[in-house]
C-alpha cells in the first residue's frame, strides 16, 4: 500500500495549491487529507488516500476512505444530501459482536420492525438513538459492479458526537463499528499524486 508522501521529514503540501473549494467530496486515491480535531496525535498529520469504497442503500450514497500517515489509518466516511455534508472518522476499524456492547440480534430485528426514531439503546452509559436500517450496497475501490449485499442499522447518540453502525452480510456474523462525527470544517483536502498523474 502507499506510504505517506508527506511523513517524517518530507514536504508537505502548500495550501496555496489546492483550490479552496476542494473538499472531501472531491478525493480521489493519491490525494492528501488533514484531520483536526479526531485526536490530538493526528491534528498535525498528512493522511494519504489509499482508497475510496462507495456505498449505496435506501437511496443515499456514501464513501469510505481509507487514508494513511505511515502505518496509522483512519476511516472517513461522509454524505451528502445536497445542503449539508456529514463526516465521520475512526481510527479503530475492528468490529466488536452487538452482544458485547449489550445489544441483541433480537433487539436489532425490533428495532427494524418498529422502524422508530423514537426507539434507543443505552450503551455504557450512553444513549444512542435509533435512526435507520435498510439493504445497502458495497463497491469496493468505487467499482461500478452490482456490490456486496449488507444490512445496515444506523445509530446516533445523544450528544450527536457518536454515530454506531451495525451491518449483517451475507454468511457473516453481526458487526459494530463506533465512529465520530467530525465537523466538516475539520478536514481539509490537497489533491495529490493521483494514480492517472503518476503515468504521465
Amino acid at each position: 500500500m502507499l506510504r505517506s508522501l508527506f511523513g517524517r521529514g518530507k514536504k508537505r503540501p502548500d495550501p496555496s495549491n489546492s483550490p479552496p473549494e476542494t473538499t472531501i467530496r472531491d478525493s480521489q486515491v493519491g490525494d492528501v487529507v488533514v484531520i483536526q480535531g479526531l485526536a490530538l496525535e493526528y491534528d498535525d498529520a498528512y493522511f494519504v488516500v489509499e482508497n475510496v469504497h462507495r456505498y449505496w442503500g435506501n437511496g443515499v450514497t456514501w464513501h469510505e476512505l481509507v487514508v494513511a500517515d505511515g502505518d496509522r489509518r483512519v476511516w472517513l466516511e461522509w454524505s451528502d444530501d445536497g445542503t449539508e455534508l456529514f463526516i465521520t472518522a475512526s481510527d479503530n476499524r475492528r468490529p466488536v459482536s452487538p452482544e458485547t456492547i449489550g445489544l441483541t440480534e433480537e433487539e436489532l430485528m425490533k428495532l427494524d420492525e418498529q422502524h422508530s426514531i423514537d426507539s434507543s439503546v443505552d450503551i455504557d452509559g450512553q444513549r444512542f438513538f435509533y435512526r435507520n436500517s435498510f439493504e445497502a450496497f458495497y463497491f469496493r475501490d468505487n467499482r461500478p459492479d452490482d456490490g456486496e449485499g449488507f444490512y445496515l442499522w444506523e445509530f446516533l447518540s445523544e450528544d450527536e458526537r457518536t454515530t454506531l453502525g451495525v451491518t449483517k452480510f451475507e454468511g457473516m456474523p453481526f458487526e459494530a463499528h463506533f465512529s465520530e462525527v467530525i465537523p466538516p470544517g475539520n478536514v481539509t483536502l490537497y489533491p495529490g499524486k493521483r494514480p492517472e498523474q503518476r503515468n504521465r
